[in-house]
């Protein structure tokens, strides 16, 4: 099986190739994993997304992106893994003196043109064996950002807005992205911080690396049946 894993910083990447180094050597055998740097934000994700799955041939089986994050819920506290089944681009839209609006308030576009249903990005359902594993996980909403949220103003308004459980600067592109060239799909954040918080001190990267590295495992191993 051709597995594309990406991610945005290169120990998010790391923990990938230690998750697939950790299998059985027939476990690995049986894939063909492709590993790729997207870069940080938005526009680095689609331009070097669409660029490999475009000039891949034969097409990835299933493109899985993977980091950590940050969390607006205690449904998802510091060390836990989400998978997210449902993304918004939550600064894509206009400022209003009534607050932000998306374009589908706005009514610039309809909230289902495709690829887009009631104004989100949805996952597909993936083979049996990896939604079974990834139900241990939980389905998370999430919304992508191009400006890490510090304020809590701004997390007021992304809370009233998208009611997600996680931020992140990537996900929403990746989404748009495999849902155009009809790639099958995943996204596993594990959660580094509470979104808001800006002492560093008080997030834990190394548990979120560590709790993401194990998930990745997981389900590598479940796309090997």
């Amino acid at each position: 099986m051709r597995i594309l894993i990406t991610a945005a910083e290169e120990e998010e990447l790391i923990t990938a190739k230690q998750a697939f180094n950790s299998l059985s050597k027939s476990e690995q055998n049986s894939l063909e994993v492709t590993y790729m740097l997207t870069g940080i934000g938005s526009t680095s994700t689609s331009y070097k997304l669409t660029k490999m799955l475009v000039e891949s041939t034969p097409p990835f089986a299933i493109a899985v992106n993977i980091g950590i994050a940050g969390s607006f819920s205690d449904d998802y506290p510091i060390g836990s893994v989400a998978r997210v089944e449902k993304e918004y681009f939550g600064d894509l839209g206009f400022e209003t003196y009534s607050g932000f609006q998306t374009l589908f308030d706005y009514k610039i576009l309809d909230a289902d043109t495709h690829p887009f249903k009631g104004g989100a990005l949805t996952t597909p359902e993936l083979m049996p064996e990896a939604e079974k594993i990834l139900k241990k996980f939980g389905k998370a909403t999430a919304v992508t950002v191009q400006t890490v949220s510090g304020l809590p103003e701004k997390r007021a308004q992304l809370q009233l807005g998208f009611k997600p459980q996680i931020e992140s600067m990537e996900g929403a592109a990746f989404f748009y992205v495999c849902l155009l060239e009809k790639i099958p799909f995943v996204e596993l954040r594990s959660i580094s911080n509470e979104v808001g918080e800006r002492d560093r001190s008080k997030w834990n990267i190394p548990l979120a690396l560590s709790q993401l590295r194990e998930s990745v495992k997981e389900l590598l191993q479940s796309l090997t049946k």
